[in-house]
């Protein structure tokens, strides 16, 4: 085989891989053009990484949007979490339910496209104020924040403690409950003795109610009776806090008699 004859099929394989590359990035709109977009569309001068536009769940892509997507993607490979929060306006579906499931696209597209891992992240809707010509123009309706670990979980031979990231919720990034399990399974030996669960709920500022303490304390009692230990082995209890840390009035305090 002549060097003409290589430098045709070393051509011809790199433009077969170009075309693929294309189409699996989804940039060639007519490759792509019955397939799911994988990538927002970009729209240059954006002052948002990542936007959307009224009454729309289809991200746009700024010129920031691949550092967001560095940025994000990092927290696989530290000891955080990621709180995910999408919004809506008022007026942008014809009830509240509506307005709930835009904000959950929202959230759920931006995820896609960013490719996150879903265990060390929750999600929260919001709804926020119009503030400018919202209707006219690309606004931002997903909001990412990153949150330690150690921040969420403190943990010691005999106790731990799990705070809920987000006010008046009982979301808890996966990760945090695969801890809770690694730790309830170190525990095995004390099976004879009272384990005391008391929620907490958050008493500066606009307090929680009372009940999202007991809420808190009974959904980590339902998690912990799965792994094998018995109701009446278990004692609840609730309070509520005043740290000057916020994140520690609402956690779940784990320990034994």
């Amino acid at each position: 085989m002549n060097t003409r004859n290589l430098a045709y099929i070393a051509l011809l394989a790199g433009w077969i891989c170009f075309c693929y590359w294309l189409y699996a990035e989804g940039i060639a709109p007519r490759l792509c053009a019955n397939q799911k977009k994988f990538w927002p569309s970009y729209v240059e001068h954006l002052g948002y990484p990542l936007a959307y536009t009224w009454a729309s769940d289809l991200p746009l892509a700024g010129g920031s949007f691949g550092e967001l997507k560095t940025l994000v993607q990092r927290v696989d490979s530290t000891d955080e979490i990621l709180i995910v929060r999408g919004f809506f306006y008022r007026d942008e579906a014809a009830d509240l339910v509506r307005l709930q499931n835009l904000a959950n696209r929202r959230i759920n597209n931006a995820l896609h496209y960013l490719n996150l891992n879903k265990s060390r992240l929750i999600s929260e809707v919001r709804v926020q104020e119009i503030a400018a010509d919202v209707r006219s123009n690309p606004f931002e309706a997903v909001r990412f924040a990153r949150l330690h670990l150690d921040s969420v979980i403190h943990e010691t031979k005999d106790t731990i403690e799990i705070c809920f990231p987000i006010k008046d919720s009982l979301l808890l990034p996966q990760i945090c409950i695969d801890r809770l399990a690694l730790w309830i399974g170190d525990t095995e030996e004390r099976q004879e003795r009272i384990m005391h669960i008391t929620g907490t709920a958050d008493g500066s500022g606009i307090a929680e109610p009372a009940d999202m303490a007991m809420d808190r304390a009974m959904m980590i009692q339902d998690f912990i009776l799965k792994t094998g230990w018995k109701a009446d082995q278990i004692a609840l209890s609730t309070g509520q806090r005043n740290h000057p840390l916020t994140l520690r009035n609402r956690c779940v305090v784990i320990y034994f008699e």
